[in-house]
């Protein structure tokens, strides 16, 4: 006889990793197995956004093989409220007095076992956590508490909750509302995905992988990482990406940095501008834009999809509002303006406020309040398109579209946005947009000489041809030098139209050597009329710029 160690296979709890024993104990069920069909029908009834998430809980229904264990032994849950006879196993459950009840500390309805009389003794078994969340829909609709209430609002409008719970969750609370309500618990589920540690594996305490959210929101705000919330697509996993939440600090100070800047137009206001006067094309246009966005946003909450809503609501604000609009109309003072900034801007923060609430609660206050006279911005009426006008629209987007090529022009020669222009002058493309845009474009372009024509005797002039080092080294090795002379001495003019036969030829005191125009950095300038101008292409349109 003999003891020795025998190595074996031991499941372990996957959070503590302490070694998992199986027992055969007695458990309580819920018949679930013959409901499965009623279950799927309810699962057909709702609406699951996204919609392939449905397919998990069908699979989890069809793949059943046993009904549902509603008991636990452990100490903190609901107690079971049934006693069971010592001597005959005969379970009686509480009264509907009684719920809720513990039966190890109250008494039974009967004194003794009615089938053999023998004593009762409580159930120390608790419930399934899924048995109470599981009733939440039935709970909050006051079943059994408020009828009349109950019928109004159940079935519930939505749930919302993880994946990983529809197997429990979605499908308990399926199963209980129809066989109680013999009804769908919700019209819609919205199933969301989990945060992620940045390397993409799930965030765990005994991991060490957690991002603590409060020093995140100590330093970036609640909106800010709200945005980043409203940036992630249901029913996906998303990793942690804190460049997001800088990014919605960013989005924050924009427009409270914009809240500041219109409410300069408001200045003598003594109530909202009601009356739309003669408006300019690009009034159009933002107002156009902006009632298309009012209804991409809308469409896309009333699908849950708040990601692509929070893009929408972003270009819009960012791009189009305060990169294009507000650089249109700088020194404009019109009661077309005021009348455009204030519609907009306001409807702009109603838009963003689902997402970032504080920021744009703030603005709200300090500039609307006053005129909207609604206690917060949260409890105004969400927004309905203004209006959209067509021709307003293409030819907005034509300047627009010109503008931003000047911005990046102007940043790329590290000029202010605001520097001026001696004159601008747009020629091919669509001239007729550019015509119904013209004193926008001015404005935004800062000039005050906008020449808008179908074509230009534009004059190219060779300033400079210098040789290609990384190039010529490699390829001549100690002619290199000499070579580099040599072009120095030539005219840069007589290189250049050599170039424009294929091939520069230098003579050497080895003698005569051919060059392609990969070894030579040419630098041409461009004038009009005999002034020296820049060029930016624009699309089809060619932007000719004099300082």
């Amino acid at each position: 006889v003999k003891q020795e160690d025998n190595p074996q296979q031991v499941s372990v709890c996957w959070r503590c990793k302490t070694p998992i024993e199986f027992l055969q104990v007695p458990q309580w069920f819920l018949k679930t197995i013959e409901f499965r069909k009623e279950v799927l029908k309810r699962a057909d009834e709702i609406n699951w956004y996204p919609d392939f998430m449905k397919v998990r809980l069908q699979d989890w229904a069809n793949s059943l093989e046993w009904d549902w264990v509603l008991s636990r032994q452990r100490i903190f849950a609901t107690p079971i409220p049934v006693w069971e006879c010592k001597e005959c196993g005969q379970a009686v459950c509480a009264t509907e007095a009684q719920c809720y009840c513990d039966p190890t500390m109250d008494k039974p309805p009967v004194e003794r076992c009615p089938k053999c009389g023998g004593e009762l003794v409580g159930c120390t078994d608790v419930f399934d956590t899924w048995m109470d969340s599981s009733g939440s829909a039935l709970y909050n609709t006051y079943w059994q508490r408020d009828p009349e209430m109950h019928k109004k609002l159940f079935p519930m409008s939505m749930r919302p909750q993880s994946h990983d719970i529809i197997r429990t969750w979605a499908f308990y609370s399926i199963l209980r509302a129809d066989q109680i309500e013999h009804c769908k618990p919700w019209k819609d589920i919205m199933i969301h995905g989990f945060i992620m540690a940045p390397d993409g594996t799930p965030m765990h305490t005994s991991a060490g992988n957690v991002i603590d959210p409060m020093p995140i929101l100590e330093k970036y705000g609640a909106d800010a990482l709200r945005y980043y919330a409203a940036t992630c697509s249901l029913g996906i996993d998303h990793a942690f990406r804190e460049k997001d939440v800088v990014r919605g600090k960013k989005i924050c100070i924009k427009v409270y940095n914009l809240g500041q800047f219109v409410s300069r137009y408001f200045e003598g206001l003594s109530a909202r501008p009601e009356q739309c006067p003669a408006l300019r094309t690009a009034d159009r246009w933002i107002i156009s834009r902006l009632s298309q966005t009012v209804a991409a946003v809308t469409s896309c909450l009333d699908v849950y999809q708040f990601d692509k809503a929070m893009k929408e609501v972003e270009d819009f604000l960012w791009h189009q509002f305060a990169d294009d609009y507000v650089e249109m109309i700088k020194g404009r003072d019109d009661e077309a303006v005021r009348y455009t900034l204030y519609h907009v801007f306001f409807r702009g923060i109603q838009l963003l406020a689902p997402f970032m609430p504080h920021v744009t609660e703030d603005i709200y206050q300090e500039h609307f309040q006053k005129f909207e006279k609604t206690e917060s911005i949260h409890l105004t009426a969400w927004p309905t398109p203004m209006f959209v006008d067509e021709a307003a629209l293409t030819a907005g987007d034509a300047a627009a579209a010109v503008l931003g090529q000047l911005r990046a022009w102007k940043s790329e020669k590290k000029l202010a946005v605001n520097a001026e222009l001696k004159n601008l002058e747009i020629i091919g493309g669509r001239s007729d947009l550019y015509r119904a845009a013209e004193e926008d474009l001015k404005t935004g372009a800062r000039t005050a000489n906008l020449i808008i024509a179908e074509k230009a005797d534009l004059t190219e002039k060779v300033e400079t041809v210098k040789p290609v080092y990384a190039k010529l080294g490699p390829a001549f090795k100690n002619e290199a030098k000499e070579i580099a002379g040599a072009i120095a001495k030539t005219a840069p003019a007589v290189l250049a139209a050599q170039l424009e036969k294929g091939k520069v030829v230098l003579d050497l005191t080895s003698g005569p050597v051919e060059l392609g125009p990969e070894f030579f950095d040419v630098k041409k300038s461009l004038t009009l009329n005999g002034r020296d101008v820049e060029t930016v292409q624009a699309g089809d349109a060619l932007l000719v710029i004099e300082l």
